[in-house]
């Protein structure tokens, strides 16, 4: 899976569609007058809200036909909470989705399909706009239920100035020369042990698992089947040997209010992985840090590691479906994500057109590493990671690995289990 014409590919949209966008959306407004009022809800980190309100702001100053309230919603249990409100009908008329559950949305029919509403002049953007690479579960045969609101490739952050410090290795240079390796990560990592830190905090959901799988050049489906090959074993035991010997540092672990990113900015952690959503806090907070990919087994440049992608989708059952369509075309388009990206923001652009927002940041030095990622990278429900098509499947089988990450199980034994347990999960979804 690539995205490489991302940064190169022609959007079609061009000025004057958004104006005919709104034209054409006149004639499907009330025409009393008033504004239609819909509902926007979303979770994200404080920085993320304010960044979410500039796209509400810059809709709804667009056009005067309708007015669009942004709620925020706890990030805590989320997904459940959205879940249940589809059920139960007191869901927001536009929900931000997160990709691990957006399949189930489509399968039960709580989400519209907008296919037909982007090929019509009331979008602001048209379904070509978007990379193939960016609608993971999100886009069927049928339709397409959800549109990719940016997104955000995995690289890892870590401080120049703390590794220089400690006369390590330059992940940069090491990079340049075809040396970004495990085996010199693992020196770095140690060199950061022996001085009381932790070389890196590995997350337990299984994306960050599964970049250091496709680092490995291995995989964990095999067609339908859900299959560690020997390289992807490989790879789960390089995590638990480096947690095992100290120089990583189970996420799960640590003790309450003291996340990854607390670590990395009390400087007791070398790296840790990450889209763009930690760079505006780190920015404002003046810490020390950089970008870099994934190190390969091989030292090859830019494995593919995940682009994590959330989608905004429409409630079936709104009662103003068109209306809130073109809010989400507006916001997930060219005009809403240049409103949340310009400048140093917390996310990727999804559009093909928008990647200079990025570069023209310089933030932070090496920023063209999370664009080259996105252009390599996979997607939650695409072939080469199909967990997103089966609901429960990620947090079963993450709590299997957890297992090996906490209590030192054995990897065969572990690896078996998850995959026994992925097999139950994708038979119930039969």
């Amino acid at each position: 899976m690539t995205e490489g014409s991302a940064a190169s590919g022609e959007t079609g949209q061009e000025e004057g569609d958004a104006s005919d966008g709104k034209e054409g959306a006149e004639a499907s407004s009330q025409g009393n007058g008033e504004k239609v009022e819909i509902t926007y809800t979303a979770r994200g980190n404080a920085d993320e809200i304010k960044v979410y309100q500039q796209a509400v702001d810059a809709f709804n100053e667009a056009q005067d036909r309708i007015h669009v309230t942004f709620e925020a919603a706890p990030s805590d249990g989320y997904s459940q909470q959205l879940i249940t409100q589809l059920a139960g009908g007191t869901a927001a008329d536009v929900i931000f989705v997160e990709d691990l559950i957006i399949s189930q949305l489509v399968k039960n029919g709580t989400v519209a399909n907008m296919r037909d509403f982007l090929a019509s002049d009331a979008s602001y953007i048209k379904e070509a706009d978007f990379d193939d690479s960016v609608w993971g579960a999100s886009r069927t045969d049928e339709g397409v239920y959800g549109l990719s609101v940016d997104c955000n490739p995995m690289v890892l952050y870590y401080s120049p100035k703390m590794l220089a410090d400690f006369n390590c290795d330059d992940p940069q240079e090491l990079f340049e020369k075809g040396e970004w390796n495990w085996e010199n990560f693992d020196k770095i990592c140690n060199t950061l042990k022996e001085n009381g830190k932790s070389g890196m905090i590995q997350g337990g959901d299984n994306i960050r698992l599964y970049n250091w799988v496709f680092a490995n050049g291995g995989s964990v489906w095999n067609g339908d089947t859900y299959q560690f090959d020997e390289k992807a074993k490989e790879s789960l035991q390089y995590i638990c040997d480096g947690i095992k010997d100290g120089k990583f540092v189970y996420g799960g672990t640590l003790p309450d209010g003291q996340g990854e990113d607390a670590m990395f900015m009390s400087g007791q952690t070398g790296f840790i992985a990450a889209g763009r959503w930690l760079t505006k806090t780190f920015y404002n907070e003046g810490i020390d840090f950089d970008y870099i990919p994934y190190p390969s087994r091989d030292g090859a440049q830019y494995a593919p590691a995940q682009v994590c992608c959330g989608y905004l989708s429409v409630n079936v059952n709104s009662p103003h479906v068109e209306e809130a369509m073109e809010f989400v075309s507006f916001y997930c388009g060219a005009q809403g994500q240049q409103a949340r990206i310009e400048g140093v923001g917390t996310s990727v652009p999804s559009v093909k057109t928008l990647d200079d927002l990025m570069l023209d940041s310089k933030v932070p030095e090496h920023v063209e590493h999370i664009l080259k990622v996105r252009a390599t990278g996979w997607t939650m429900g695409d072939e080469e990671v199909k967990d997103a098509l089966y609901p429960g499947f990620a947090d079963a089988t993450k709590s299997v690995f957890e297992e090996a990450y906490v209590s030192g199980a054995d990897v065969e034994e572990t690896l078996a289990k998850a995959e026994q347990k992925g097999a139950e999960i994708i038979a119930e979804n039969q």
